[in-house]
């Protein structure tokens, strides 16, 4: 959870202008922060991805994270992996990610991992 939290704290800083990247902050902390709800996502559908033919995708997990956790976390978290999805892709006609609604992804993927730490 150590490492976890680590890339947690990295956005925030991202998001506060300590490393200078201006513009592109906001994209970084949202890479940062869906790696680690996709990290969360692997914990916690690792007792059935290892009996998975392949690779199961983000989607799949996304999915499968209802019947082990229950639909509110389930909608919860595709609700957050949708919107750091959206901000890291960078397409022409939409505007940069606004550092208040990275910030508030940032803060609902911190909250997904207290809820796995309570539902244990």
């Amino acid at each position: 959870m150590t490492g976890r939290v680590s890339l947690l704290d990295h956005a925030d800083r991202l998001l506060d202008g300590a490393y200078g990247l201006e513009a592109r902050g906001p994209r970084i902390a949202a890479l940062l922060a869906r790696s680690v709800l996709e990290e969360w996502l692997d914990a916690q559908n690792a007792s059935w991805v290892q009996h998975a033919s392949g690779y199961p995708t983000t989607r799949s997990k996304l999915i499968a994270l209802e019947p082990l956790r229950g639909r509110q976390l389930a909608v919860r978290a595709k609700r957050v992996w949708h919107g750091l999805s959206r901000a890291v892709h960078r397409h022409a006609y939409e505007l940069q990610p606004s550092v208040a609604e990275v910030r508030h992804l940032v803060g609902e993927v911190r909250k997904l991992e207290l809820d796995l730490g309570s539902s244990k």
